[in-house]
């Protein structure tokens, strides 16, 4: 008569093996969700750049209606840079200068810094335009980051 054993339960070898698998498993998900949050929250600091810029952008645009090309152009000097913490009012002189470390703008935390680089290009004098880049920079734990927009205004009647 053969006696046959009835095994209840898993040996240790099992049971190593199988919390391994699970530890890999698990690694590899937290791995993810960490990876996925910190482009989460790259794409938030961007679309926030990028709207800022916009709405730089847009006050020199403005500017640009309200006191036509003569008052425009003569408003601005060539090859400045200014400074965006906020938006000047409208019919308001731009203040020159470059950001300095106190000059940001602070969304979900994050410090931001907005500036405009002017060029009046009057090479063509029947054809003047004046290029405005404007620049929204950020830093990471890693790196600087930026977001830039550029228009080029033509006189126009």
């Amino acid at each position: 008569m053969s006696k046959f054993v009835l095994q209840k339960g898993s040996s240790l070898i099992e049971i190593i093996v199988a919390v391994g698998v699970m530890a890999l498993v698990l690694t590899a998900i937290v791995a993810s969700l960490t990876l996925s949050l910190k482009t989460n929250a790259e794409s938030e600091y961007r679309s926030q750049a990028v709207k800022r810029a916009q709405i730089a952008m847009e006050a020199f645009r403005r500017e640009r209606t309200l006191l036509g090309w003569e008052g425009f152009s003569d408003s601005l000097r060539d090859n400045t840079t200014y400074c965006f913490q906020t938006i000047p009012a409208p019919k308001e002189a731009f203040v020159a200068g470059a950001c300095e470390a106190t000059d940001t703008i602070v969304i979900s935390s994050q410090e931001f810094f907005r500036e405009a680089e002017v060029v009046v290009d009057e090479t063509v004098p029947s054809e003047p335009q004046i290029r405005v880049k404007i620049t929204v920079s950020w830093s990471t734990n890693d790196s600087v980051k930026d977001v830039e927009l550029v228009q080029t205004f033509r006189k126009w009647d």
